[in-house]
């Protein structure tokens, strides 16, 4: 009797630029009561603070994902916002020429987020007029990466309920 001869199935070829979405190399921030959730990158967890708010001057609600290192917290690196107001008020308010970035609507609620604009001014030199790239060098890469990199794919994974 001749052995059986096995067929191989072809190596399946993944895209590994985007972790899968129960991805041990990512965290799920779920909000039950706006219902939504984003997914953080893991190294996130080691470098923010998550703080909540809903005493905001136009806002109904905001998430602040606090950028820490070595045990100092400072700007959020990521605020996720929540407005109770129509997508015609919001256009007419002109916060679609602000900096704050319309991720979805629904129910009369609009989502946002925002981002710093400029690194924080704890990391400015002694003069105040450039920032110590010699003395937080490594704090500022972090952020800059979180800001300009995690970021534009943190929203990316924004979902509502």
């Amino acid at each position: 009797m001749k052995p059986m001869a096995r067929i191989k199935k072809p190596a399946v070829q993944r895209n590994r630029s985007v972790p899968p979405a129960g991805s041990s190399r990512t965290v799920l921030y779920r909000n039950s009561k706006y219902g939504f959730s984003i997914r953080l990158p893991r190294r996130w967890k080691c470098y923010t603070v998550v703080r909540r708010s809903s005493r905001l001057d136009d806002a109904e609600y905001a998430v602040y994902f606090l950028f820490k290192y070595k045990g100092k917290i400072y700007e959020s690196a990521l605020t996720l916002l929540v407005y109770r107001m129509s997508l015609k008020k919001w256009i007419e308010e002109g916060y679609d020429e602000s900096p704050i970035i319309r991720l979805a609507v629904r129910n009369g609620r609009i989502y946002a987020y925002a981002v710093p604009g400029e690194l924080p001014e704890e990391f400015l030199n002694a003069k105040g007029d450039d920032y110590d790239y010699k003395k937080y060098g490594r704090p500022i890469r972090i952020l800059s990466r979180m800001v300009n990199d995690d970021v534009p794919r943190i929203v990316k994974t924004f979902k509502l309920r």
